[in-house]
């Protein structure tokens, strides 16, 4: 028997048999859980109960003679174990039937997160709220929310209110793909403000969901230097760019795309800190993601400015500055009692504070990171080739997530007491629908869920496979686009060298549009076999 269970719990055992709950059925509860309305009720099916030993994601479950036992240690591990009753149970399929088990659960890692783009693309207050259910509903506790880049800035900074202003909007969007040279010459904006933020950030807490907003500096900052020129090392009045790679830009010429803000001068580092500390009071998560990626420093190297400090500080190279950026944001960041989280090129410029986090992305091994690691650093694991998720499944195939291992990207046994955790990427460059970002993550989150879940001797792609084919059913009801057997776990090597050829040259929609087909058929096979 496959249970409809993802991810699947680490103890299981199977009693035969099976329990009927109804869908509203009465819960006992002496853990206070805001979320069910009634948990007093005597005689009921289904009782939780707080056991203090437990960690705080750990449970038990018991599913035996007409009733359901639950054990936790608070809220966390309460709702986990109710998640895995209304998996097993089939209650978004209205079968609400519980099959006799008993289940001993716990994370294999305390970070499983997946993040979320919105300045590519820009998906609105109650399409968050969607994505935390999904992700509350597979056990994933972070939303990396990726709120600011060249492209769009999406949330409102009162201090500086041209953010909003002018940096939420952009005049063109690039259509096809990277190297397209089509554009839509229609305004595209939006921005949150921070109301909306408090009320999203509670609305995930509810749900065991943190976020960790990202401003990301000193690069991607293009639509902040639209709004406050003043920022970067040569004050240009530029627009807030439409385009989505640096190829279209270098073809024509355009020097001024994905400038950092500059390092030579004060006012653009007390910029980022007061954005900071508005950003940081909003979010309660202890991470706060500072970016430093991709960073070209060849406008510091022309910058007197950056040359003087670079000279008071005894800089061999441009680099260093980003180093000395992180410094400070670090300690900054301490002061308010957050943690920095960094993507791995912050570790280019030399050696950084052990408390900041390193996001390992790239699709190679980081000898940097490897030695962060030995060091006493801390890592999450974000590697392309396991969790870009915009990426076409024709490139990287389900099972490149599911069979995810630190091991593979140089981080050994002795190290993996360093990685706290994973997360997928979803950048929205061409994702502009929730229906096309839902195929790129469904069913790579559940993969995702699984491989931060489940340690590894519990793990089977092959029975993965079997479960999730058990659960397609219910993504239909609960309004959920995902990618068909056939395009999650293409076969036919021919067909994908086509895609990823045609992806990378104008058509980045054509698996898209082949996955509505191949679900079509799907559909139709599932009535004829009912």
């Amino acid at each position: 028997m496959h249970l409809s269970l993802i991810p699947l719990a680490n103890s299981i055992k199977e009693y035969g048999g099976s329990i009927a709950l109804a869908e509203n059925e009465a819960v006992y509860s002496n853990i206070e859980l805001p979320l069910l309305k009634d948990t007093s009720r005597s005689k009921a099916k289904i009782n939780i109960y707080y056991q203090a030993s437990m960690g705080q994601a750990e449970y038990s479950l018991k599913c035996t003679g007409g009733s359901v036992t639950i054990k936790a240690s608070g809220r966390v591990g309460a709702y986990y174990a109710l998640q895995t009753l209304r998996m097993l149970g089939r209650f978004d399929e209205g079968v609400c039937r519980v099959p006799c088990v008993e289940i001993k659960d716990r994370p294999k890692y305390k970070y499983r997160g997946v993040s979320l783009d919105e300045s590519r693309h820009f998906f609105g207050k109650e399409y968050v709220k969607k994505m935390i259910d999904e992700m509350f509903r597979l056990k994933l506790n972070v939303l990396h929310w990726h709120l600011s880049d060249d492209q769009g800035w999406r949330i409102e900074i009162k201090k500086y209110p041209r953010l909003a202003e002018i940096g939420s909007k952009r005049a063109y969007t690039q259509l096809g793909s990277a190297t397209s040279d089509s554009f839509e010459q229609k305004e595209y904006g939006g921005y949150y403000t921070q109301e909306d933020i408090k009320e999203i950030v509670e609305y995930a807490a509810a749900r065991c969901v943190n976020i960790m907003p990202e401003i990301d500096v000193p690069a991607h900052m293009g639509a902040a230097i639209a709004a406050y020129p003043n920022l970067a090392c040569r004050e240009l009045e530029t627009e807030v760019f439409g385009y989505f790679s640096d190829y279209i830009p270098n073809k024509r010429g355009i020097e001024a795309w994905n400038r950092p803000v500059c390092m030579g001068k004060q006012e653009s580092i007390d910029f980022i800190l007061d954005v900071y500390d508005e950003v940081a009071a909003l979010f309660p998560f202890e991470y706060f993601h500072i970016g430093g990626d991709e960073c070209k420093t060849l406008e510091w190297a022309r910058c007197p400015a950056c040359q003087r400090v670079m000279k008071e500080n005894g800089f061999a190279k441009e680099q260093e500055l980003q180093k000395m950026l992180t410094g400070i944001l670090c300690r900054h960041l301490k002061a308010a009692g957050k943690r920095a989280v960094g993507w791995n090129e912050i570790l280019n410029g030399g050696e950084i504070d052990k408390s900041v986090i390193v996001q390992c992305w790239e699709n190679k091994r980081l000898p940097l990171c490897e030695e962060y690691a030995r060091t006493g650093g801390s890592l999450i694991m974000s590697n392309h080739k396991s969790f870009y998720f915009d990426m076409p499944y024709a490139m990287y195939p389900l099972k490149n997530t599911y069979e995810f291992s630190p091991g593979k990207y140089g981080i050994t046994p002795e190290l993996e007491k360093a990685v706290i955790g994973i997360e997928g990427e979803l950048w929205t460059e061409w994702m502009p629908t929730p229906q096309k970002l839902e195929m790129q993550l469904h069913p790579r989150a559940e993969a995702l869920a699984e491989a931060g879940w489940t340690d590894d001797e519990n793990k089977s792609f092959s029975d993965f496979l079997k479960r999730f084919d058990s659960i397609k059913g219910i993504y239909e009801r609960l309004g959920i686009n995902r990618a068909a057997d056939k395009t999650a776990n293409p076969k036919n090597i021919i067909k994908r060298f086509y895609y990823i050829y045609k992806i990378r040259h104008g058509n980045s929609n054509i698996e898209f549009l082949a996955n509505n087909k191949l679900l079509q058929k799907e559909a139709a096979a599932s009535t004829a076999e009912d």
